[in-house]
């Protein structure tokens, strides 16, 4: 898999932000030239009482819902990074973390300040029950 070690630090942190009610969204975005799917995002969902992902993807024409496990997070990234992505950002209440290929498709992992300050109210939910 490619990548696999930078998709595994952001699919750390997310279970992290998952666990302590610290996630706001993860997002796909920056497309390799012209492309139909623009976006990918993924909020939280629940499922029969099991916490999943509600995966937007947004192409030029419309949108596509999806409902996923948590688990399918990685293969999903192994399979958008680098066709057509060129940017991941795992933004949670406490930091953001991002991986950013660069021309020559070398990906790094940066940690920002966080974007969101309040997490996915969904999640928020799920967690005090």
């Amino acid at each position: 898999m490619i990548y696999s070690e930078q998709i595994n630090v952001i699919f750390e942190h997310l279970k992290t932000s998952l666990a302590n009610g610290t996630f706001a969204k993860l997002t796909l975005g920056k497309t390799v030239g012209k492309t139909e799917l623009t976006n990918i995002y993924f909020r939280t969902i629940v499922e029969n009482e099991t916490l999943k992902f509600n995966i937007t993807f947004r192409y030029l024409s419309e949108e596509i819902i999806e409902i996923k496990p948590i688990e399918d997070v990685v293969m999903l990234l192994s399979q958008y990074l680098n066709n057509p992505f060129l940017t991941v950002i795992l933004f949670t209440t406490e930091k953001d973390i991002l991986i950013k290929l660069n021309k020559k498709r070398i990906a790094t992992v940066t940690e920002m300040d966080n974007t969101f300050k309040n997490a996915d109210p969904v999640l928020l939910g799920y967690l005090k029950k």
